[in-house]
This record gives structure tokens, C-alpha cells and sequence, in this order.
């Protein structure tokens, strides 16, 4: 519940941080005695995948500008319709870990907070605390990153939690639902107006707009539906908003069959590693296809249902809390010790440059 999130992210502000810091050398030992190196060094790579020294900057004017993404690579962007075609590098914000507050956000600084407390007020770091849909011009704590090469400066934190990470059970079984592919959601982005122009009067599909209303989305305005309710259908969408799709952790935990293009942005869910025809359905970036990936998967409904298994055991790398907490600690610990900032055990030094 948002209520006990918000008491413990007010439980931790009000404590003095003399109080956690003393307690990095057992919370760093705690880790290593519960934790192999094998079962945590796969999900560390995926987040911070920095793999090579550097030295933290002293102030903002030091960092590199904002630039479009070509003027620093060659490597080719996508074209039209995907969301990376017009990919741009960013220039993230500087601070102390003790400038961190409640000015970066509510959800960002409780989050974020939760394990930069353990640290040094002096250590300074790099960050962007919204959604963030480019790449960013010097290492950052980031809550997403483009799917895209050159992303190893974004280093993923697991930000906005309470939003995105929400799981349920579902009791419903996949064959007991109805034939109807259900989206409810805002739709301001221009690549979920694309779909909806192609497909709001599809008689497949089961798609809304819910929240502010502007002349652009009027005429996909539509009732907003619970999660219970929406569990009643066979097929639900994920799109992409302004970074990944919030709906995306709980759909693909229930008993319905995830239908979405490939995913374009990765955050913490790492949904890079989704795979398509084994974890959800796959439409195409245009959505020219969908009627036909729904009959598809109508007339294999032993397919759909492993697909939503394999979601189901998908999800579930994310349960362990105690795993969740030391990953984001260490993604944290890395960049410090790889910006020269601090020293590291050397169990930790195999762990972070190998």
C-alpha cells in the first residue's frame, strides 16, 4: 500500500544517516555471506554495466553536453516507426549524495534514498530522477535506458518502485476469458496514438484512453477499468509510455497473455531479456499485424498458456527482497568504487571488474 511506502521512505528521511553509514561494513559482509558471487554478478552486469575506471567529476560545468546521438557515434538508428530514430544523448544532473532530497521527487528520493544512506554525504554522483527515454552524456543513475548500444553510461537503479512493481495472483484461467484484447491507460505518446488510430474501432480490440483529456485523445475516451476487472480478458496490451509500460509487471503475472511490440526502453524489469513467442506476443512496431497475432494465439491456446508461464517464472527472479535490496546496494557500490571514490573488499573487486 502507498500508505506504509510513504511511512518507511519518512521512517528513513528522519533518521539521522550517521545511523546507516555506521552500518555499511556489516550490510556489505551480510551480502557476501547470504549471496554467491554467481547468483548476483549476471543482474549487476545487466544494470551497471560499467566495466572500467574513471574519475568522478568535481562540479555540473565539468559534464558533457546534450547532443544528438550521431555527433558522438556512427552507429546507425533505427528507422521510423521505432522510438529510437531521432535518439539523443543527454546531459544528466550533478549533485553530493547529501544534496539528495525530496525536491527529486517523492517516489525518486525514497527510492534512491533507501540505499544511498549507507554512503558518504561527499560522494558526489551523476542522475536522472523522471522517466528517461535517450541516452545520458557521462555515467548516471537512471531509472530507464534505451534499448540500444552505447547505453553502459545509464546505469539502472530501481526507481518509482511502488508504480511499477506490482505483481498479482490471478484466478482466472486463461480459457475461462474473454477473446478481446483490453488496453486502459493514458494515451498522450505518439507511438500509443498510432495505435490507436489504426485500431480504437477494431472489433478485436477493447482499448481506452483514461486521465486528462486534450483534443488529440477526446475520442478515445473510455470508462477507467480496474486491474480485477481487466483480468477477465485473454489478451491485454502493453505499450511503451513515456518510458516502459507501467501495466507490463502485473500483466505478465496474471493468467492473460501479454500482447506488445518489442520493447524499446529497459529498466530494473529488464526487458531486454523478454523474448518474444516466449514470454508475451509480439506485434509489430507498426502494429500492422495484430489481428493476425491474435488469431494466431487464439487457435493455440496450449502455446498462450506456456507463453504465460514462462512470464509467470519470468517474474518471479524478482521476489526475493533481500536479492532485490543487495543489487541495488551494489549497483550503487560500483559506481562509486569505479569512479575512484572509494575503496572496495576484494571479494567485491572480482565482482566488479571481471
Amino acid at each position: 500500500m502507498r500508505f506504509f511506502y510513504n511511512l518507511k521512505g519518512i521512517i528513513r528521511h528522519i533518521t539521522p544517516r550517521f545511523i546507516p553509514q555506521s552500518l555499511l561494513d556489516s550490510k556489505i559482509k551480510g551480502i557476501f555471506k547470504r549471496f554467491s558471487l554467481e547468483s548476483l554478478k549476471p543482474r549487476l552486469e545487466f544494470y551497471n554495466k560499467l566495466n572500467s575506471h574513471f574519475d568522478m567529476i568535481k562540479n555540473a560545468n565539468e559534464l558533457p553536453q546534450s547532443c544528438n546521438f550521431n555527433e558522438r557515434f556512427n552507429d546507425k538508428l533505427p528507422s521510423v516507426p521505432s522510438r529510437l530514430a531521432n535518439l539523443k544523448i543527454v546531459k544528466p544532473d550533478f549533485a553530493t549524495l547529501g544534496e539528495n532530497s525530496l525536491k527529486s521527487g517523492t517516489a525518486y528520493y525514497y527510492d534512491s534514498y533507501e540505499f544511498s544512506r549507507y554512503f558518504s554525504d561527499k560522494l558526489r554522483w551523476c542522475h536522472l530522477f523522471h522517466d528517461v527515454n535517450e541516452l545520458v552524456s557521462y555515467p548516471a543513475i537512471v531509472k530507464s535506458r534505451p534499448i540500444f548500444p552505447h547505453n553502459e553510461t545509464s546505469v539502472l537503479l530501481k526507481l518509482d518502485k511502488h508504480r511499477h512493481f506490482h505483481f498479482i495472483k490471478d484466478s482466472i484461467k486463461y480459457e475461462n476469458k474473454k477473446n478481446i484484447l483490453l488496453f486502459r491507460g493514458a494515451v498522450h505518446q505518439g507511438h500509443r496514438l498510432n495505435f490507436f488510430h489504426k485500431h480504437f474501432s477494431n472489433k478485436r480490440c477493447d482499448i481506452g484512453h483514461v486521465g486528462n483529456v486534450a483534443d488529440y485523445n477526446k475520442a478515445f475516451l473510455k470508462p477507467a477499468m480496474s486491474i480485477k476487472e481487466q483480468l477477465n480478458y485473454k489478451f491485454l496490451l502493453s505499450l511503451e509510455g513515456f518510458d516502459v509500460g507501467s501495466n507490463l509487471k502485473w500483466i505478465l503475472s496474471s493468467n492473460s497473455l501479454c500482447i506488445m511490440p518489442p520493447p524499446q526502453i529497459e529498466t530494473w524489469f529488464m526487458e531486454s531479456s523478454l523474448r518474444p513467442g516466449v514470454h508475451y506476443g509480439e506485434i509489430a512496431l507498426d502494429y500492422s499485424n495484430l489481428d493476425c497475432v491474435l488469431d494466431y494465439y487464439l487457435t493455440r491456446e496450449s502455446e498462450a498458456k506456456e507463453i504465460i508461464e514462462n512470464a509467470h517464472i519470468f517474474c518471479s527472479q524478482f521476489f526475493n527482497p533481500h536479492l532485490e535490496s543487495a543489487l541495488n546496494f551494489l549497483v550503487l557500490r560500483k559506481y562509486f568504487y569505479l569512479s575512484n571514490q572509494i575503496d572496495v573488499l576484494p571479494i567485491e573487486q572480482e565482482l566488479y571488474e571481471s
